[in-house]
């Protein structure tokens, strides 16, 4: 896979916390228009999600990172999307790596890439005082680089333009996004997690 990397890294069931905080809100739009935190878009909701106290320490201590900022994707039923390239928050900058987290729903819909020299994404446009890099035209028939399902914690790349499909899904795939320093680039992050599973193979072939 060119474009995502597993990490072999248990951590606790986070549904509880998604809940209490927004999963309670998405089907009341008095809600959840009242949380500011939580965008409503045509295929879902973008939420920004640093202020909650998400038990991902342990995972962030052990790759050397420190955490930036989390946001959730929701992807409602049968929807994608769209496709864009990530940013650094407020600015134009592309952000070239993110550690996505499964929190419900995951084992149907997919990760998608597409690769620049397989189409043309026409007059990108960077969304004012958004976080997001977007093609020309939405709708067009892009061809997919790759593609997975997020059935573990995934070091992805988000440079790339990618989106979420949760097409031939019924139910909302929920996803947890950590973002650190973009100082590391994604090839240097997918080497400390390559040897943090190398290690944690080797200890369990010990035990």
């Amino acid at each position: 896979m060119k474009y995502s990397v597993d990490i072999d890294f248990k951590l606790g069931n986070m549904f509880d916390l998604y809940w209490e905080e927004f999963g309670h809100k998405l089907n009341d739009s008095k809600l959840y228009s009242t949380d500011k935190r939580i965008v409503p878009v045509v295929t879902g909701f973008l939420i920004t999600g640093k202020d909650i106290q998400w038990p991902v320490d342990s995972l962030m201590n052990t790759l050397g990172l420190a955490l930036e900022t989390a946001r959730v994707f929701v992807t409602n039923p049968g929807k994608k999307l769209q496709i864009h390239r990530d940013c650094i928050g407020g600015t134009n900058k592309l952000r070239s790596w993110a550690i996505n987290i499964p929190i419900a729903n995951c084992d149907l819909g997919t990760n998608e890439w597409f690769a620049d020299e397989d189409n043309d994404f026409g007059k990108e446009t960077h969304l004012p005082g958004g976080s997001a890099v977007m093609p020309e035209y939405f709708d067009n028939n892009y061809t997919v680089d790759e593609s997975c399902v997020l059935n573990c914690i995934k070091l992805i790349k988000t440079d790339v333009m990618h989106r979420s499909n949760n097409m031939g899904n019924d139910e909302r795939r929920v996803v947890l996004s950590l973002r650190g320093s973009d100082d590391l680039s994604y090839e240097q992050v997918a080497e400390r997690v390559y040897d943090f599973n190398r290690r944690r193979a080797e200890d369990l072939s010990r035990s």
